[in-house]
């Protein structure tokens, strides 16, 4: 009998799976799949309706079963609190620009799933997530992050609210005071960018060391963001250890889509500074990595800090005149 009901549920399952769809699935076609009778279809479609799910038949030659947007009802068949429908959420954005091969098209199809069976509450939400974080790929090691500190932050974001909050362990009882504006993810790292009300200056805070003191402070009117391109603003800002643990900048002689081609998100950052010339940041886990990222570029370039990685380049051109003497 155990046995029974646990294929019975994985069933049940595998056809919530084939609902969530955007394609209307016949019954026969359920029934071929699911390995089972059009009748065992349309009894199990009832057990999910008595579940709580809203699954939508349509009559005619083309009808068939199709799982609707639950815009009133909460989440019973998930068992998931707010909380942890968002940090699911925060998880599969982060997924969709990782840099693992593959993660990119299962996070957005999982995240397509979860918005679709979501309450309209919940689901202006992740819609705020989606319009407030940007995405920086990167190769430096997954620090922890407190989830609900970032719903917290989103939230601030997208509502216009002043946040207070202490910052790195600083001890002013004051704390600090900002208007959150996005929050930028660079490899499973998040950054506020926000502005300061007392120093009157754009500021950006590893998320990482935010302790909030009081989050949904009063409103505030929008101001114009200091940058379009925010990913190289924040870049440029952002302390090298917080993005790589190597870190360098030079003026490359080609255009920066070209660069761009060549250089991984999670290796560099791109800025254009004309036509045919780039001003480019390349990171990496060592002098070396970043010497032969910028030489992997196939192109002329000056560096221009830190002076230090001339030192590197010499070596490796000296290994190179070593490999091709005759």
């Amino acid at each position: 009998m155990v046995k029974n009901m646990s294929r019975s549920a994985t069933r049940l399952l595998s056809l919530l799976s084939l609902l969530q769809g955007p394609h209307i699935r016949s019954g026969p076609e359920l029934a071929k799949r699911l390995e089972v009778t059009v009748r065992t279809v349309r009894h199990d479609i009832e057990r999910l309706r008595d579940l709580g799910y809203e699954v939508n038949a349509i009559r005619g030659s083309t009808g068939g079963y199709q799982l609707c947007a639950s815009r009133d009802s909460g989440l019973p068949p998930l068992l998931l609190d707010d909380d942890e429908t968002m940090a699911v959420a925060v998880g599969l954005r982060t997924g969709v620009n990782c840099i693992v091969g593959g993660m990119e098209e299962t996070s957005l199809r999982a995240l397509a799933k979860l918005e679709q069976v979501l309450p309209q509450r919940m689901r202006s939400r992740i819609q705020q997530l989606n319009r407030y974080t940007v995405p920086m790929p990167s190769t430096a090691p997954v620090p922890m992050d407190d989830p609900g500190l970032l719903v917290s932050l989103v939230n601030s974001c997208a509502e216009r609210r002043r946040i207070r909050f202490h910052y790195d362990g600083s001890e002013d009882p004051a704390g600090v005071e900002v208007e959150p504006y996005r929050l930028i993810a660079s490899g499973h790292r998040w950054f506020l960018l926000s502005y300061d009300v007392r120093t009157e200056e754009w500021t950006i805070h590893d998320a990482a060391g935010i302790s909030l003191r009081v989050p949904g402070g009063p409103h505030f009117e929008a101001r114009p963001l200091p940058a379009e391109d925010l990913e190289t603003y924040v870049a440029r800002r952002v302390p090298q250890a917080r993005l790589w643990s190597h870190m360098a900048r030079a003026d490359v002689a080609a255009p920066a889509e070209e660069v761009r081609r060549a250089l991984a998100p999670a290796e560099g950052i791109v800025a254009s500074t004309g036509e045919s010339t780039s001003d480019v940041w390349v990171g990496g886990t060592s002098w070396r990595i970043v010497a032969l990222n910028l030489l992997r570029l196939g192109s002329d370039f000056t560096v221009t800090e830190p002076l230090h990685l001339l030192d590197e380049l010499s070596l490796l051109a000296q290994q190179c005149r070593s490999a091709v003497a005759v």
